[in-house]
C-alpha cells in the first residue's frame, strides 16, 4: 500500500511542477516501506504482549498474524524489526529534512503515530481510524513535497482520498475483531457506534472518497483525467452492499474485506495514473 501512495504523490508532483528526481523518489519509496513495516511490527508486538492476537478470529484481512503466537519469531525480535525499520526511515527523513523544512511537522506526526498507535492511541475514543488514515495520507504529501519543496492543492487532492481509504481499510477490518478489541480496552468507531450503524458509516466513507476526487477536479487541484479513479465505484458498491447485509457475520464479511482492499489500492493507483496521463497530454 505504501508504494501506491508514494506513486500517487510523485505523480501529482510531476503533474504540478513537471519535476521528477529519481533518487529522491526511490528514497521516499524505501522510507515509506520501512515506515509501513515498522507500523506493522510494532502493532504485532503490542498485540502479542496484550494477548489480543491469541483471542482474535483470524481472516485473510483481519485478526493480525500468528507469527509471534506460534513462536516463529520472538517478541523481542519483532520489536527489533520495528525499531530498526523506524530508524532506517528516520535517517531518510533527516536527509530530506535538511533540504525541505516543510516536512518537519509531517515527520513528527508520523513518529508520534507509529510509536503510540497500538499502546495508546487505539484506546482513545474514535481516534484509531483517523490517525491511521492521516498517517498514510501524509506519506503521499511527503512524497509530493520531496519533489517540489512545498505543499499545495495537488498534494491535498492526494491526501484526502488516501486518508479516507486507509481509514476505511482499518474500519472494515475492525468488525470481526470488535468484541475482542472491546475487552482489550480499545474504543474504535465500530465499538462506539455498533456494527449496524458502523456499516452505514463505512458506505458513507466510500461515497466521501469519490466525492473528494470529483471536488478536487472541480476546484482545479486535480486534472480531469483523475476521474479515471471513479471506475472502482462498482467494486465499492459491492463491498458496501455486503457490509450492510453481513455486518454481524464475520465469515460472510470476508468478500467485502477483499473488495475493500482492491478498491483502496486500485483507486489510489488510478489517482496517480490520472495525474501522469494529464502531465503527458
Amino acid at each position: 500500500m505504501a508504494a501506491v501512495i508514494v506513486f500517487a504523490g510523485l505523480a501529482a508532483a510531476y503533474y504540478s511542477q513537471h519535476v521528477f528526481y529519481a533518487v529522491d523518489g526511490l528514497l521516499v519509496l524505501v522510507g515509506a516501506v520501512l515506515l509501513h513495516a515498522s507500523v506493522n511490527a510494532f502493532n504485532n508486538y503490542f498485540d502479542y504482549r496484550s494477548g489480543i492476537d491469541r483471542r482474535t478470529e483470524k481472516t485473510p484481512f483481519s485478526g493480525g498474524v500468528d507469527i509471534l503466537v506460534k513462536g516463529a519469531m520472538s517478541a523481542s525480535s519483532a520489536f527489533m524489526v520495528a525499531a530498526l525499520s523506524l530508524i532506517g526511515a528516520g535517517l531518510i527523513g533527516v536527509y530530506f529534512l535538511t533540504r525541505f523544512f516543510v516536512l518537519l511537522p509531517i515527520m513528527l506526526y508520523g513518529l508520534f503515530v507509529i510509536v503510540l498507535y497500538t499502546p495508546v492511541l487505539s484506546r482513545v475514543h474514535a481516534l484509531s481510524e483517523f490517525v491511521a488514515g492521516t498517517g498514510f495520507g501524509f506519506i503521499g504529501v511527503g512524497a509530493y513535497a520531496t519533489q517540489t519543496g512545498f505543499v499545495n492543492g495537488p498534494a491535498i487532492a492526494v491526501f484526502v482520498p488516501v486518508t479516507i481509504l486507509v481509514a476505511l481499510l482499518l474500519f472494515l477490518n475492525e468488525f470481526p475483531d470488535a468484541e475482542v478489541d472491546r475487552a482489550a480496552g480499545r474504543r474504535h468507531l465500530v465499538i462506539l457506534l455498533g456494527k449496524r450503524r458502523a456499516a452505514g458509516v463505512y458506505v458513507a466513507g466510500l461515497a466521501a472518497t469519490y466525492i473528494s476526487i470529483v471536488l478536487a477536479v472541480l476546484v482545479g487541484y486535480a486534472p480531469l483525467t483523475v476521474l479515471v479513479a471513479l471506475v472502482t465505484i462498482p467494486l465499492a458498491y459491492k463491498a458496501g452492499k455486503i457490509a450492510l447485509n453481513n455486518y454481524e457475520r464475520g465469515p460472510a464479511l470476508i468478500p467485502a474485506q477483499g473488495s475493500n482492499v482492491l478498491v483502496i489500492l486500485t483507486t489510489i493507483l488510478l489517482v496517480g495514473v490520472g495525474y501522469l496521463v494529464s502531465a503527458f497530454i
